[in-house]
């Protein structure tokens, strides 16, 4: 904690903005010197912090975000106290929009990247943070994971985990099948046609919340035109009537037709499908790498992590459907900006420590919490080519276009609209 930092929290003391008194302590932050923070303090600066829990515990940065919070977080800001406020990820997106809106912006909150938070940017609602950041963090975060929360140039938020796509198997029920891990589409069509006939419930996915059926879509899209060709459709620089784009839905509306998708995928959330994959009742499930530690949990040696099959005619084999999409962000208005620049950039490279597989920043040595797991390094090793990558449309989108995405999505799984329905639906309503 700098010098800075401290005299910020001694004169908010003295303000009077405290609630709880707390011992003296000392911390040791990653990379710097001993600190002693708060001694002889009786007083508190109170911080509204404001995050999401995933629709099941599959999202690990929520359990370690827990934990840092619980058990780190008092020894690091003895003098701070979070005011924090969780729902799950759906409502929190609405809440968070509604908040924007009415100017009941928490001091510190997640968001996600890309035109979501652009919205909050562009009416002023987001503190830049570029003035703010200690060199520390500057000089061991990753701005490859950052671009999605930088906009015209200047940083409002920090990117606390990336992910890559991942196809995630059970071997067993591959096996009972008498399936092999497919490679291609046409083995991945021929596959769920084993799976079915073995009683066996080819792919978990829920679309009562949408976001699941957008990642097939997402990743073919990418498969087919490249990453950079997919970030400028998402955010309305290119047309999404090309034949790239209408060759990625209508892949996707075979797998439909082919009944690859679980049989309840429409009474189901994405939580209580992720949760049918863990129970073994599905046999694959495409999801974000942020879901390897629950699968390796529940599935063990039975587990396999590959990447989502070649589909006919990709041509960029390099690029890859994931990146930095969620991060933390500072009002505008807070009261201690430099605090809470501090607090978030302490948080993410703390995520890094206990998620290296899945880090954002450079982690100096010995500061690691866990190790990279053997599933986790064969994800990195899949992705260890990788070129440019692309988070999902409902990220990159504005939260108005976002929201007819997904429904036009939802709409194609549930069957009320065809390929030619769904690209006319969008040109029609987003261009």
């Amino acid at each position: 904690m700098t010098e800075k930092i401290r005299n910020i929290l001694w004169a908010g003391a003295a303000a009077g903005t405290l609630l709880l008194a707390v011992s003296a302590s000392t911390y040791i932050f990653p990379g710097k010197e001993e600190v002693h923070a708060g001694e002889g303090s009786e007083e508190k600066i109170s911080l509204r912090m404001m995050y999401y829990w995933g629709d099941t515990d599959s999202d690990i940065s929520s359990r370690y975000l827990k934990e840092i919070l619980d058990n780190d977080f008092p020894k690091a800001f003895p003098d701070v106290e979070l005011i924090q406020e969780t729902c799950d990820n759906e409502t929190y997106k609405k809440k968070l929009r509604v908040l924007m809106a009415t100017d009941d912006i928490p001091d510190i909150m997640i968001s996600y990247g890309g035109g979501f938070s652009e919205n909050f940017v562009n009416a002023g609602k987001i503190l830049a943070l570029d003035e703010y950041l200690d060199d520390f963090y500057t000089e061991h975060m990753d701005m490859e994971y950052q671009d999605n929360f930088i906009f015209d140039g200047k940083q409002y938020g920090i990117c606390y985990a990336n992910w890559k796509g991942v196809l995630y198997c059970n071997t067993e029920l591959f096996q009972k099948a008498g399936a092999s891990i497919p490679g291609t589409y046409e083995e991945l069509l021929e596959v769920c046609k084993k799976f079915r006939q073995a009683d066996i419930e080819p792919i978990a996915l829920g679309i009562l919340n949408k976001w699941q059926g957008q990642q097939w879509i997402n990743n073919f899209t990418i498969q087919l035109g490249g990453a950079e060709y997919y970030k400028a459709m998402a955010k309305g620089e290119e047309s999404l009537d090309n034949e790239i784009f209408r060759k990625a839905v209508d892949l996707t509306e075979k797998l439909i037709d082919a009944d690859a998708f679980c049989t309840d995928m429409y009474q189901l959330v994405s939580g209580e499908a992720e949760e049918m994959f863990l129970d073994g009742e599905a046999a694959m499930l495409y999801i974000g790498s942020w879901f390897t530690q629950s699968a390796e949990e529940s599935l063990g040696d039975k587990l396999a992590a590959v990447k989502m099959p070649e589909v006919p005619g990709a041509s960029y084999p390099q690029d890859y459907h994931g990146g930095g999409s969620n991060g933390w962000l500072v009002s505008a208005d807070t009261e201690y900006p430099e605090l809470a620049a501090e607090i978030i950039s302490w948080l993410s490279y703390e995520l890094s420590c206990y998620q290296p597989e899945n880090a954002t920043f450079k982690i100096d040595e010995g500061d690691a919490k866990n190790k990279i797991s053997a599933v986790s390094q064969d994800i990195l090793n899949l992705y260890s080519d990788k070129a440019d990558g692309g988070i999902a449309w409902d990220s990159l989108m504005t939260s108005d276009k976002a929201d007819i995405w997904l429904d036009v999505c939802a709409g194609l799984f549930e069957r009320r609209i065809n390929t030619e329905g769904f690209i006319d639906e969008l040109k029609n309503s987003i261009g």
